[in-house]
C-alpha cells in the first residue's frame, strides 16, 4: 500500500442508529444484499463490483444505506470512509487524495457537484484510481441516473455507468410504519403499531420528516417520563 494522505484522519462520523438491521428494505432488497455481499469480496481480496452507483429523490435512504456499509466494513475490521459532497464548501477537491487506499469508499451526494469542474475532476481521478488498483469498493450516491445528472464533466458521467446502478423505491404507508418501529427501538423506546400508524396518517409522509418527528418525540418523552401514547404525540406534535 502507498503513502496515505493525511487528509485519511478525516472523521467518519457514521450514526450508530443508522444500520442494515433499521432499514426496512421494501422494494429495495436487491441493493441491500448486493452492498452486503461486498464484504465477502473485501474479505477474500477479489473485488469485483468495484463500482456500485444507488440513485432516488432525497428522503429515501440512500444516506442511511451508506453508514450502514461502512459500519459493516468497520465491523469486518476494514478501512472506510464515508463524506458527503453536501458538506464540499467546508473542504477541498484534495480530500479525494489518497481514498484509493481505503478498502470501502463512500461518496454521497454527487448531483451536489454540478458546476464544480474541479470536483468533477477529482472525483473522475478517483474512481480511475480505484479501478486501476482493484482492492477497493467504491459506492456513490446522486438523485439522478447517472446520464440525467447535470455534470459538465463526461468521462465522469461515462465513468458512473460502469458500475452495478440502483434506483432506490420509497415504502408503502405500512412499511413506513414498521421502520418507524424499528427506529424507534434502536432508541430505547417502545412504540405501538397504533401509534406508528397515527404518525404516518397524520404527520409528514417523508421518512426524514417521520425520522424528525420521532427525534421531538424522543427528547419529550425523556423529559416528561411519558411513554409514546397518541394522546401524547397529539400534544408534542400539536396534532
Amino acid at each position: 500500500m502507498g503513502q496515505v494522505s493525511s487528509q485519511l484522519s478525516l472523521p467518519i462520523g457514521l450514526k450508530d442508529t443508522e444500520s442494515f438491521a433499521s432499514f426496512i428494505p421494501g422494494q429495495n432488497a436487491q441493493a441491500c444484499s448486493h452492498l452486503n455481499a461486498l464484504f465477502s469480496q473485501l474479505q477474500n481480496k477479489k473485488v469485483n463490483n468495484w463500482l456500485t452507483y444507488l440513485f432516488s429523490d432525497s428522503g429515501l435512504g440512500k444516506s442511511h444505506l451508506l453508514y450502514a456499509t461502512c459500519q459493516q466494513a468497520e465491523l469486518a475490521g476494514d478501512t472506510c470512509i464515508y463524506l458527503s459532497f453536501d458538506e464540499k464548501q467546508h473542504l477541498s477537491p484534495d480530500v479525494l487524495l489518497g481514498l484509493e487506499y481505503y478498502r470501502l469508499i463512500c461518496l454521497d451526494d454527487i448531483e451536489k457537484l454540478q458546476s464544480e469542474s474541479a470536483w468533477q475532476i477529482a472525483v473522475f481521478d478517483l474512481i480511475n484510481r480505484v479501478k486501476e488498483q482493484n482492492n477497493s469498493c467504491l459506492v456513490i450516491t446522486g438523485n439522478q441516473p447517472p446520464q440525467l445528472l447535470s455534470l459538465e464533466l463526461p468521462d465522469l458521467t461515462s465513468r458512473l455507468t460502469w458500475g452495478t446502478n440502483f434506483q432506490l423505491y420509497s415504502l408503502t404507508d405500512e412499511q413506513r410504519q414498521k421502520a418507524l418501529i424499528v427506529k424507534a427501538q434502536h432508541r430505547g423506546l417502545n412504540m405501538s403499531k397504533d401509534v406508528a400508524k397515527y404518525l404516518v396518517n397524520h404527520w409528514q409522509r417523508d421518512m426524514p420528516a417521520l425520522i424528525a418527528s420521532l427525534d421531538i418525540l424522543d427528547e419529550h418523552s425523556l423529559q416528561q417520563q411519558r411513554k409514546l401514547t397518541i394522546p401524547f404525540v397529539k400534544s408534542i406534535l400539536t396534532l
